[in-house]
C-alpha cells in the first residue's frame, strides 16, 4: 500500500509553512495555515496555541503599522514582547517595531524607563553598530540620563566587537554620570569583573554612597582603563589649590575630582609647571584619600 506521505504528516509540513510565513512578516497567512491544523481532527494542541499567539500578534502589529501610533503604544508592544519566546515571531515583531520607532519625530530622543529607546530594540535585534549610533545620537539631549546612554552604548560596541571604544565609552560614563548607569545590564565582562572586584575589595573602605563613582580610578587601578591623555597649555593647568578648592567646595564629588587630579599626575609628557605641581597634587590625592593613594603608590613603584 504506498503512503501518501503529505497525509500522514500533514501537520508537520503545515506548522513549517506556518513558521515560513511568519518568517516573511505575514502573520495573517500564518494563522489561516494554523486554522487549517486545526480542521484536522488529529490537529495538535500546540497549533492551537500558536495560532491564539500568532493572531494576537498580527492584531498588535496591524495596530502599530497605522499612522499616527504614538511611543506611548509602542512602548507596551516593547513590554509585550519581553516574554515573548517564539524566535520567529520575535525576530517579525521587533522589526516592525523598530520601523515603527524610526518612523516617530527624533526617534532617538523618545525613552520610557527603564529600557525603551530605539538602541535597546537595535540592540535586542543583534543589530549593535546601529543600537550604538542610535545611543549616540541620544546623547545630543542633555535632558537624557549620560551615564544610562553612554553606558548602553558600550553594551552595543562591546557585543558589535569594538572592545577598545566600549571601554573608553564605559570610562566616559563613569566619570560624568555614575549614578544613572545601568550596572545591572552590562554586558561587559571587563567592566563586570571590576564592579565585583571594587565591592569586594574597596568598599570597606570607600564611602558606600560614592561607590560607583570611584569605578574610573579603580578601573585604572587594575588596568583596565586607559587615561586620557592631553598635554593642556600652562594657562590651563590645574594647580594643587584649585582642586583643593573644588574639594573644599563640596561641588563635585570626590571621586571626579581624584580621577581629575590622577589625570594630571600622570598626564605625560609633563610641563615644567606641571612638574612642579606634582608633589603638591600628590599630597592632595594622599590627604583626601589615603586608602586610593596607598594603592596608586603601589602601582607607580611597581612600574619603575
Amino acid at each position: 500500500m504506498q503512503l501518501d506521505l503529505f497525509e500522514d504528516n500533514r501537520s508537520g509540513i503545515l506548522t513549517n509553512i506556518a513558521n515560513e510565513c511568519i518568517l516573511a512578516g505575514d502573520l495573517a497567512q500564518a494563522v489561516s495555515v494554523y486554522e487549517q491544523i486545526l480542521l484536522d481532527p488529529a490537529g495538535s494542541r500546540s497549533a492551537a496555541e500558536l495560532l491564539a499567539l500568532v493572531s494576537e500578534w498580527r492584531d498588535l502589529l496591524a495596530g502599530i503599522e497605522m499612522s499616527g501610533t504614538v511611543p506611548g503604544q509602542l512602548h507596551i508592544i516593547w513590554n509585550r514582547l519581553q516574554k515573548l519566546s517564539h524566535p520567529a515571531l520575535r525576530t517579525v515583531v521587533l522589526g516592525v517595531l523598530i520601523n515603527a520607532i524610526r518612523n516617530q519625530s527624533d526617534p532617538e530622543q523618545i525613552f520610557i524607563a527603564p529600557d525603551f529607546h530605539l538602541g535597546q530594540a537595535l540592540m535586542a535585534a543583534g543589530r549593535y553598530n546601529e543600537a550604538a549610533d542610535s545611543f549616540c545620537a541620544a546623547l545630543s539631549n542633555r535632558e537624557l540620563e549620560r551615564g544610562r546612554f553612554l553606558g548602553w552604548r558600550g553594551d552595543a560596541l562591546t557585543l558589535a566587537g569594538n572592545t577598545d571604544e566600549a571601554l573608553q565609552c564605559y570610562l566616559v560614563a563613569f566619570c560624568e554620570d555614575p549614578v544613572t548607569v545601568d550596572t545591572h545590564s552590562i554586558k561587559n565582562r571587563k567592566i563586570i569583573d571590576l564592579l565585583r572586584s571594587l565591592h569586594d575589595e574597596a568598599m570597606d573602605d570607600l564611602d558606600a554612597a560614592e561607590g560607583t563613582a570611584w569605578l574610573p580610578v579603580w578601573g585604572w587601578l587594575q588596568g583596565v582603563f586607559v587615561l586620557p591623555v592631553h598635554s593642556a597649555p600652562e594657562a590651563d593647568l590645574v594647580t594643587a589649590a584649585e582642586f583643593e578648592s573644588l574639594i573644599a567646595a563640596g561641588n563635585c564629588s570626590l571621586p571626579r575630582i581624584w580621577f581629575d587630579m590622577l589625570v594630571c599626575a600622570e598626564r605625560l609628557p609633563g610641563t615644567s609647571s606641571e612638574k612642579q605641581e606634582l608633589p603638591a597634587i600628590r599630597r592632595l590625592m594622599k590627604s583626601s584619600n589615603r586608602f586610593v593613594f596607598d594603592l596608586y603608590l603601589q602601582k607607580i613603584r611597581a612600574r619603575k
